[in-house]
């Protein structure tokens, strides 16, 4: 099933695509700092809308978290359109029937402490992360991981699992075992490879960085790097645009006409595959009825959500993934909005008038559950909504003490990623629905080893079926995510994620 995109957007990505690889407005004066005439600066002030949780990469589920951590870690392989590129390997082989990957480490490559990167490094840092409650279901398939010699690791799968490149060798940092075995706090205190290396933590206000000079991949063109907490999307917008950010990613969704008639400002509306949901605990009454969940799904107008709470930054979806993901059936359709059939469900379902609690963890989820109110209201379900600052309501929804929510997330493009939250052994993790359904995990735990393409989708078919019969979730938009900056910062890549890594940036001098 496509994804759907109005034209009003498509016309804005592609304005702001063009921006993008303009280089930026000769008219335009740099902000937030100075370097000497013809000179490029070499700091930059990026707004992030919340506070980190934490620069452990192993232990964090928080995209904005990953989007600090991404600069200070490498991966063995990263992926890019598509295509793996090698990070920290020359080179890497995989058996005939897909159970052992080899991998061959690039040499005199350095940790931030100075320490030469070892397979032992690599050993280590799979072996913590199957013990990690974000990580274990992507390395639960790795059998044994050895260090044969200083820079060759061997990984031996207990059966084949397909998407091993994507979301393990793509996917988990890499760490210095005596750093994090040493450090007090590895929370704060990260040692990597990659391009930047941590300078200083302020609880609630920022994270500063530094360019680490050895770097494998050469001398990233800014040095000084600071992720400022601004979560209130308006003071972003104001601080873009006074100058005293470079970047932001969280702006009012309205304000997009007027940033881009800014000409000390660029615009990207990056396309994302943050999959964003209506979720509710189905373990609770009145969401353990099917009949219920269907009347809500039939009542869920997306297109209203969107312009209303969003201004129409967002791409309509009715499904959690589309075609573009590997395992995608395509075979099972949700239950479209229908004011009528939703009575329907409602009438035949247990629910007799009760109040639910719609709780978020954002302005905009908010705003979301304010539209859905009125539309559920529409055909008599009473709702009240609640905002809760973000660690409760993650803490809430993990620990199912909720009603209704609103939620997004944002898993690589294999259906089997889906299983953290879905899967039942995902329960007080990511799976805020709590479905535990024997037919769904089973079709998790046997399509990662499914090699023939079709056979594999038929295989997930079964979690379509359930997903969208049943209205497990209410599946609304993939998010759009704004990157507005200075127009004399040139973005060179930007991630499915919505957001760019800080080596991709640098200043036009």
């Amino acid at each position: 099933m496509k994804r759907v995109i109005s034209l009003v957007l498509a016309m804005l990505l592609m304005v702001s695509a063009m921006a993008g690889c303009s280089g930026g407005s000769e008219s335009a004066s740099s902000t937030g700092g100075s370097a000497a005439s013809g000179e490029p600066r070499e700091d930059i002030t990026i707004a992030i809308y919340q506070d980190i949780k934490t620069l452990d990469p192993h232990n964090s589920g928080m995209t904005i978290d990953k989007v600090v951590y991404q600069n200070v870690f490498d991966c063995l392989l990263n992926q890019y359109e598509g295509e793996y590129e090698k990070v920290l390997v020359d080179d890497y082989t995989m058996s005939e029937d897909g159970t052992e990957y080899t991998f061959y480490l690039k040499q005199g490559i350095k940790f931030h402490n100075g320490e030469e990167l070892k397979a032992s490094d690599v050993v280590f840092s799979m072996e913590r992360a199957k013990t990690s409650t974000n990580l274990a279901s992507y390395t639960s398939c790795i059998d044994t991981v050895t260090a044969t010699d200083d820079y060759t690791v061997v990984f031996k799968l207990s059966k084949p699992y397909v998407p091993f490149l994507m979301s393990v060798a793509g996917f988990v940092p890499i760490m210095n075992e005596k750093a994090t075995n040493e450090t007090d706090n590895v929370n704060y205190n990260p040692v990597g490879t990659g391009p930047y290396k941590f300078v200083e933590y302020a609880t609630g206000q920022y994270v500063k960085l530094t360019r680490f000079d050895e770097w494998h991949g050469g001398t990233a063109p800014i040095k000084d790097v600071t992720f400022t907490v601004l979560a209130d999307t308006n003071s972003s917008l104001m601080a873009v645009e006074s100058g005293d950010v470079d970047m932001t990613y969280s702006i009012p969704s309205i304000a997009v006409s007027s940033v881009e008639e800014n000409p000390e400002l660029q615009i990207q509306l990056i396309p994302t595959i943050g999959s964003c949901y209506i979720a509710y605990n189905i373990e609770k009454a009145p969401f353990d009825d099917v009949n219920f969940r269907l009347a809500l799904a039939c009542a869920t107008n997306r297109e209203e959500i969107i312009d209303v709470a969003l201004d129409g930054m967002a791409e309509s979806t009715d499904v959690l993934w589309t075609d573009s993901w590997a395992g995608d059936s395509d075979i099972y359709k949700p239950v479209t909005y229908d004011v009528a059939k939703a009575q329907e469900y409602l009438a035949k379902s247990d629910y007799n008038g009760e109040t639910i609690t719609y709780v978020a963890g954002s302005d905009e989820y908010k705003k979301i559950g304010v539209v859905l109110q009125e539309q559920y209201k529409a055909i008599g379900v009473n709702m009240e909504v609640e905002q809760l600052e973000t660690n409760t309501w993650v803490s809430d929804m993990m620990n199912g003490n909720y009603d209704i929510t609103f939620t997004g997330m944002s898993f690589d493009m294999d259906v089997d990623l889906w299983k953290n939250a879905l899967h039942s052994s995902a329960i007080g993790g990511y799976n805020f629905s709590r479905l535990n359904n024997a037919e769904v995990d089973a079709a998790f735990d046997n399509g990662t080893s499914i090699l023939d393409e079709a056979e594999r989708a038929e295989n997930y078919a079964v979690i379509e079926k359930v997903l969208y019969e049943e209205a497990i979730v209410i599946p609304v938009y993939f998010k759009v995510s704004p990157c507005v900056y200075n127009a004399n910062l040139q973005v060179n890549r930007t991630y499915p994620l919505g957001f760019a890594k800080v080596a991709d940036l640098e200043w036009i001098a």
